[in-house]
C-alpha cells in the first residue's frame, strides 16, 4: 500500500502543480503596482543613491508591503522566494535559538572558500533574524559589480540590504497595533519501526553478521502483543515526549508622522513562541521551549539647520528563552532517531526513569521533564548616527558627511538543574523481575550561569558627495568616501578591522546613456600579510526604450557591468605563522635513559600570497510591457583566482611535514536570472498582481594543486562544493556475484552488500573509482518562484510558492534514518522496509548489518540524492475595512488576515522533507490569524 501511494505522488506531482500554478494566476493576484522608476532609489551604500531609471547595477527590491504577507516571526523567514536572485532556505530548530534562521545566497557556490553574503541593517552588518517585518521598510538584494562596489572585501558574494522604516513629513502623527497568533502543527519526521520490527531487524542483522539472534521467538511476541511492557517494551518516543501542535504570538504599537523639519518613528514588539514539549511544567519549574522577545526601535530624521540634517536610529533588543539543560531542540529531537521503540520504558517497575545499559540515560521524557530547566538571556543594541552638511558656500552640490555605529550583544546563560535516578527491569536465572538504578536522587535544582557568546562592531564613515545637472539636463555624480570597521566576537583570531577608500563616479546624458566607475582599495587584517587590494568596478547602460504613453514597450534598457573584487578570507587563522607541537615522538637521553618528547613543525607558514580576486561580468535588460509588465534578465560570469589551496599533495607523507597553502586555486561560475512581475487596477476596482522567478548557476573548478592517479580523481571541472564517490552497481545477489566481480577493497563483503564499478578499469574498486557528481552539495543550482494575489472590494488573497532543484545530497548523513542498527542506532520504516533483506532484487538500500560496514558506508550513488522540492511557503486571505466602518471610529485603515506557511509540499523524498534531510527540531506547518489598524 504504501508503494502505491509513493507512485500516486510521484505521478501527480507534476500535473498537480501545474493545477494549482493555473488556479492562483486564474485567481490572479493584488495590492502591488510596479515601481516609478524615476523616483525608486537604488542604495548603493555611503550616500550613493542611484533611480531604477538611471542605475547600471542588478539589483531587485521588495517593499513592506509584500514583506507582511507573511507570518514569520522574524525578517529572515520572511524572505523565502520573494526577491530574484536571493536564494532562501528554510532551516530546522527552535526559532529562539541561535543560528535557526534562513540561510541565504547570491548566484550560487562562486568559491571553495567562504560562501556567506554580506546583511546589512540601515548600512551595518548586522543579523536580522531577530528583526521583525513591520520594522522594515523595503529590502533589496545587489549582485553584480556595480551593486556591490562600495562595500569591500565582505561584499564579495553579494549583499542584502534592509531599510528601517522613518516617519512622514505629512505633519499628521499616526499610531499603529497589530496582534496575531499562530498555531504550528503537523511536525515531520521520518517514521521509526516499532519494537517487534526492530527486534526482528536485529535477528536479521545478527545473522547477517555470523552472530546468534537477539530475541527468541516468544520474546518478539511480547514486543509485538505488548504483554510484557516493562522488559519488553514498545515506547513511541514521539508521541511521548511531544505535542502536536506549537504556537507563536506577535503584537506591536508604532507610532510615527512629522513635518518637513523632523520626522520620527518609533514601535515597540513584542514576540513569544512555544515549543512542542508535552507536560513540561513540574511545579517548581518548566522546561518548555519559549522564545520571548521584545523590539524597542526609534528612528528620527530632523533639520539642525537649513543645511544640516540629521539622522539617528536606535534600537534595542531585549531576548529570553528557556529548555532543557545542555539539550537544544535539535538535539531532543535527534533522540527520537536515536533511541529504537524497545530500548527501555518511560519509567520502571519502581518508578526510577528508565533507561538502559546500552542507551544510558538517553530518557528524553526524563530529561525535558526531570532534569529542571535552562534560561538565556540576550540583550542586543544597535546604534547609528549620521549628519549631512550642505557646502553650497563652496560649490553648489558639494555636500560633507560623516557616519558612525555601534552595535553590541551578549548571551548570557543560567541554569537549574538536578540529577535523577534511572535503570531498568530484567529477568534473572529464576525467572524473576528484578531492576538495576543508577544515577542520583537530587531534590534541590543547582544554580549555574556563564557568559556564552558576545560581539561588538563599530564604524566610522566620513566623505564628500557631489552632484550637479548641466544646463542640457545631464547629471554628473561624485562620491569620495573613507570607512572603517572594527568587529570583535568570541574566540582567538576574531578580532578584524577593515578599512576602505573608495571614490564613485556617475555620469548619465540625456536620460539614454549612463555611466558609473567606482575605484576602490580596500584593505583587512584578516587576510594578513596580503592586506591591501585595489578593486575597479564599472557598469554601462543604455535606455533604448522610453515612452511611457505606448500601448506596448514602455520603457527598455540593457546594462553592463564589470569589475574586479576581493575577499579577506583566509582558510586558516595565523596562516602565515609556522605552528609547532611538543607532543610527537621520543628522545633519550642520560645514563638514566631519561626521555621526553620532540618538537616538530606542523605547518610551514603561508605568507606570500595574493588576496583571492573575483573578476565579475553581468549582462542585463529590463523591460516595462503594456505598463502592466516588468521583465528583468541578467545573465554572469565570475572568475576567482588565487584561492588558497592546501599544497599537501605535491609533498610526500613521508615527509611527515603539512604543507602550507599556495593561491593557485581558480573557479569559474555562471548562470542567469529571470523575474517577471505583472500588476494591474481594472475598472471595476479589481487589483492583480503576479509574479515569477527563475535562476539557475553553475560552479565549475578550472585549476587546482593536485595529482589525481587517475582521470577520475581530478577536481578540475567538478562544481565548487563537489561531492564525490562510488557509482553502485545494484548489490551483491550471491556468492558467485561476489566472486565474478572485482574485488572490493573496503573490507570482507558478503551477500546484501553494495556493488560498485571499476571506473578506472584497475581491476580492483577503491579510493581510485570515485567519481565526481553532477552537481553540488551547498545549495540548489535551480531555484524558482511564483509570487500570486489579487484584491477586490476589501477582500484579497496572496501566495507565495518557492522550488528548488540540482543540489545533492548524502543520505548517509542523517543520522538514525539511514543507517542499519550499527552502533546501537535507531531503524527507519523507510530504511527496513527496502533493504536487501526484504525486498530482495528491488532494494534501495544494503544488506541489515549491526556492524559498521566500510564497503557500505563509502560515499557512492546509493546515498547520493538529486533533490528537488516545491512548497506553498505562504498564502494569505485577508480582508480590509470599508471606509463607512472605519472613519467613524478614526482609522485610517483596518486589516484582519488569516495566513498559512508551508501548507503543501512536493518532493522527491518520501521519508522526510528534502530540503531538510537532518534531524532536527522540524519545520512545521502554520496557520496566522491577526489583525492591524491604523489610527
Amino acid at each position: 500500500m504504501k508503494d502505491m501511494i509513493s507512485k500516486i505522488k510521484r505521478i501527480w506531482r507534476r500535473p498537480l502543480f501545474i493545477i494549482l500554478c493555473s488556479l492562483f494566476i486564474s485567481v490572479a493576484q493584488a495590492q502591488v503596482t510596479l515601481s516609478d522608476k524615476a523616483s525608486q532609489k537604488v542604495d548603493l551604500g555611503y550616500g550613493v543613491e542611484q533611480t531604477e531609471f538611471l542605475t547600471t547595477a542588478a539589483a531587485t527590491t521588495i517593499t513592506a508591503e509584500e514583506l507582511r504577507r507573511t507570518s514569520a516571526i522574524s525578517l529572515a523567514d520572511a524572505l523565502y522566494g520573494k526577491l530574484l536572485g536571493l536564494n532562501a532556505f528554510q532551516n530546522t530548530g527552535f526559532k529562539g535559538e541561535e543560528g535557526r534562521g534562513a540561510t541565504f545566497n547570491i548566484r550560487g557556490v562562486q568559491t571553495t572558500g567562504e560562501k556567506d553574503i554580506l546583511i546589512l541593517v540601515d548600512g551595518v552588518e548586522r543579523p536580522i533574524d531577530r528583526l521583525t517585518v513591520e520594522e522594515v521598510e523595503s529590502v533589496t538584494v545587489l549582485k553584480d559589480a556595480a551593486a556591490v562596489a562600495l562595500y569591500g572585501h565582505e561584499a564579495i558574494n553579494g549583499v542584502l540590504l534592509v531599510k528601517t522604516k522613518h516617519g512622514t513629513k505629512d505633519e499628521k502623527y499616526h499610531f499603529k497595533v497589530g496582534a496575531s497568533h499562530k498555531i504550528q502543527f503537523d511536525p515531520q519526521m521520518a517514521d521509526m519501526v516499532s519494537a517487534y520490527d526492530y527486534a526482528n531487524a536485529l535477528n536479521r542483522a545478527r545473522l547477517n553478521d555470523g552472530a546468534t539472534a537477539a530475541y527468541s521467538d516468544l520474546e518478539l511476541q511480547k514486543f509485538k502483543d505488548g504483554s510484557d511492557p516493562l522488559v519488553y517494551p514498545n515506547i513511541n518516543w514521539k508521541d511521548e515526549v511531544f505535542k502536536k501542535t506549537a504556537h507563536e504570538s506577535n503584537a506591536y504599537l508604532s507610532f510615527f508622522g512629522g513635518t518637513d523639519k523632523i520626522q520620527y518613528y518609533a514601535q515597540l514588539d513584542y514576540t513569544d513562541a512555544r515549543g512542542l514539549y508535552k507536560n513540561p511544567d513540574q511545579g517548581d519549574w518548566n522546561s518548555q521551549l519559549k522564545y520571548s522577545k521584545a523590539n524597542i526601535r526609534a528612528n528620527v530624521d530632523f533639520e539642525v539647520s537649513k543645511t544640516t540634517r540629521v539622522s539617528a536610529n536606535i534600537l534595542g533588543i531585549l531576548m529570553e528563552t528557556n529548555g532543557v539543560p545542555n539539550v537544544n531542540s535539535s538535539d531532543a529531537w535527534w533522540h527520537l532517531y536515536k533511541v529504537p521503540a524497545l530500548a527501555f520504558p518511560v519509567k520502571t517497575a519502581g518508578g526510577v526513569w528508565g533507561g538502559s545499559q546500552t542507551y544510558g540515560d538517553f530518557n528524553l521524557l526524563a530529561k525535558s521533564q526531570g532534569a529542571g530547566f535552562m534560561k538565556t538571556h540576550q540583550r542586543q543594541v544597535w546604534a547609528n548616527m549620521t549628519l549631512e552638511q550642505d557646502l553650497d558656500i563652496i560649490t553648489e552640490g558639494l555636500k560633507f558627511y560623516v557616519g558612525a555605529s555601534y552595535d553590541n550583544s551578549s548571551n548570557t546563560i543560567e541554569t537549574r538543574s538536578k540529577g535523577y535516578q534511572y535503570g531498568w527491569n530484567y529477568y534473572d536465572g529464576s525467572g524473576s523481575m528484578q531492576e538495576t538504578v543508577m544515577g542520583t536522587v537530587e531534590d534541590k535544582l543547582v544554580f549555574n550561569n556563564w557568559v556564552d557568546s558576545q560581539w561588538r562592531i563599530a564604524t566610522f564613515n566620513a566623505g564628500l558627495k557631489y552632484g550637479l545637472q548641466l544646463n542640457n539636463g545631464d547629471n554628473i555624480a561624485a562620491n569620495a568616501n573613507y570607512n572603517m570597521k572594527s568587529e570583535i566576537r568570541d574566540n582567538r583570531s576574531n578580532t578584524w578591522y577593515r578599512a576602505n577608500w573608495q571614490l564613485a563616479l556617475h555620469y548619465d546624458h540625456a536620460n539614454r546613456m549612463m555611466a558609473d566607475v567606482v575605484l576602490a582599495a580596500n584593505g583587512s587584517n584578516r587576510s594578513y600579510p596580503a592586506k591591501w587590494a585595489f578593486s575597479p568596478t564599472a557598469g554601462l547602460g543604455y535606455i533604448f526604450i522610453n515612452n511611457p504613453e505606448s500601448s506596448l514597450f514602455n520603457f527598455g534598457k540593457v546594462r553592463l557591468s564589470g569589475g574586479i573584487q576581493h575577499t579577506d578570507y583566509v582558510p586558516a587563522n595565523g596562516l602565515w605563522l609556522a605552528a609547532w607541537n611538543n607532543s610527537h615522538g621520543q628522545f633519550w637521553y642520560g645514563t638514566n635513559f631519561q626521555n621526553s618528547w620532540g618538537a616538530f613543525l606542523t605547518q610551514f607558514p603561508t605568507d606570500d600570497f595574493a588576496q583571492e580576486t573575483a573578476y565579475k561580468a553581468n549582462l542585463g535588460t529590463d523591460l516595462r510591457i503594456a505598463n502592466q509588465l516588468d521583465v528583468t534578465l541578467d545573465v554572469f560570469y565570475q572568475q576567482r583566482r588565487n584561492i588558497l589551496v592546501s599544497a599537501n599533495s605535491l609533498n610526500s607523507a613521508v615527509v611527515g611535514i603539512q604543507s602550507s597553502y599556495d593561491d593557485k586555486g581558480r573557479v569559474a561560475s555562471y548562470g542567469m536570472e529571470l523575474g517577471l512581475r505583472y500588476a494591474k487596477t481594472f475598472s471595476n476596482g479589481l487589483n492583480v498582481n503576479a509574479g515569477a522567478s527563475f535562476s539557475t548557476v553553475k560552479s565549475e573548478i578550472l585549476e587546482w594543486i593536485e595529482t589525481p592517479a587517475y582521470p577520475n580523481l581530478s577536481l578540475v571541472d567538478g562544481p565548487a562544493d563537489y561531492e564525490r564517490g562510488l557509482i553502485a552497481l545494484g548489490f551483491f545477489q550471491d556468492q558467485a556475484d561476489i566472486d565474478n566481480s572485482p574485488v572490493q577493497q573496503f573490507g570482507q563483503v558478503k551477500v546484501g552488500d553494495i556493488k560498485y564499478k571499476d571506473v578506472n578499469g584497475d581491476g580492483v574498486i577503491n579510493e581510485n573509482d570515485y567519481v565526481a557528481q553532477d552537481y553540488g552539495n551547498a545549495f540548489p543550482a535551480l531555484n524558482y518562484a511564483f509570487n500570486l494575489g489579487a484584491e477586490y472590494k476589501g477582500f484579497g488573497i496572496n501566495a507565495t510558492l518557492q522550488g528548488a532543484a540540482h543540489q545533492v545530497k548524502n543520505l548517509r548523513y542523517v543520522d538514525g534514518v539511514w543507517g542499519a542498527l550499527s552502533d546501537n542506532r535507531n531503524l527507519s520504516q523507510e530504511y527496513y522496509d527496502n533493504c536487501y533483506d526484504r525486498a530482495g532484487a528491488n532494494a534501495l538500500y544494503p544488506r541489515l548489518s549491526t556492524e559498521n560496514v566500510a564497503n557500505n558506508a563509502q560515499n557512492s550513488t546509493t546515498w547520493y540524492r538529486n533533490i528537488s522540492w516545491l512548497k506553498l511557503r505562504d498564502c494569505e486571505l485577508y480582508y480590509k475595512l470599508p471606509a463607512s466602518v472605519i472613519e467613524p471610529l478614526k482609522l485610517s485603515s483596518a486589516r484582519v488576515f488569516v495566513q498559512g506557511q508551508n501548507l503543501l509540499t512536493f518532493d522527491n523524498i518520501d521519508a522526510m522533507d528534502a530540503e531538510n534531510l537532518n534531524t532536527g527540531y522540524p519545520v512545521m506547518k502554520s496557520v496566522n490569524i491577526g489583525l492591524n489598524v491604523t489610527f
